[in-house]
C-alpha cells in the first residue's frame, strides 16, 4: 500500500514539473528512509515569502543552473512560470542577462548568482540585500539556493544528469546556448 501511494506521489511531482522523477523512484527503492529525507526538500525549495515571485525565481534560475543546464532548469522554469513569473523575467535570468530585468529582479539574480560562484561580490551585494528585504530576504535567498541544488545534485549522483539543453520559457527556446555549469 505505501509503495502505492509513493507511486502516486511521484506521478504528481512528474505532472507538476513536466519531467521526470525516475531518479526518486529508484531512491526509494534503494533507500526508503532516504527517499522520505529527500523529499523534504521540496516545500522548502517551493518556500517564497518577501520576495516577489519574479526575484525569487530569477535566483531559483541562478541556483539551479550552476548545477544544471537540463531538465532541473526546465523544472525551476515551468514552476515559475506557474506561481505568476514574467516570462521575459525568466529568460533575461537564464540568459544571464540582468540588463532586462527591473530593479528588484536584478539586486536578487546578482546576490544568487555571485554566491553560487562563491564571488566575492555578493558580498558588497549583500547590504542592498538586507536593505531591501531585511534579514528574511537573505534566509529565503540562502534557502531557494540551497534547497533548489539539492536536486540536480542528487539526480547527477544517481546518474540521472542531462547534457545541456535550450531552455524553453512560455513555448519559445531561449536565445543563448546554455553553458555548461560553472566552476567555483
Amino acid at each position: 500500500m505505501l509503495k502505492n501511494i509513493i507511486g502516486r506521489l511521484i506521478r504528481k511531482q512528474e505532472e507538476v514539473t513536466g519531467e521526470s522523477a525516475d531518479f526518486m523512484r529508484d531512491l526509494y527503492e534503494a533507500s526508503p528512509r532516504g527517499f522520505w529525507r529527500f523529499v523534504l526538500f521540496v516545500p522548502m525549495s517551493r518556500h517564497r515569502g518577501t520576495l516577489s515571485v519574479d526575484a525569487a525565481s530569477a535566483v531559483r534560475i541562478a541556483a539551479v543552473h550552476a548545477e544544471d543546464c537540463g531538465p532541473c532548469l526546465q523544472t525551476v522554469i515551468k514552476l515559475s512560470l506557474d506561481a505568476g513569473a514574467a516570462p521575459r523575467l525568466l529568460r533575461a535570468a537564464v540568459e544571464e542577462n540582468p540588463a532586462a530585468m527591473d530593479e528588484e529582479t536584478r539586486l536578487a539574480f546578482e546576490f544568487a548568482r555571485h554566491l553560487v560562484a562563491r564571488d566575492p561580490r555578493a558580498e558588497d551585494l549583500r547590504h542592498a540585500v538586507e536593505q531591501r528585504w531585511g534579514k528574511a530576504g537573505i534566509c529565503e535567498i540562502a534557502l531557494a539556493i540551497a534547497s533548489t541544488r539539492v536536486f540536480p545534485t542528487v539526480k547527477r549522483a544517481m546518474g540521472y544528469g542531462q547534457a545541456c539543453q535550450r531552455a524553453v520559457i512560455a513555448g519559445e527556446e531561449t536565445d543563448a546556448t546554455l553553458k555548461e555549469p560553472r566552476a567555483a
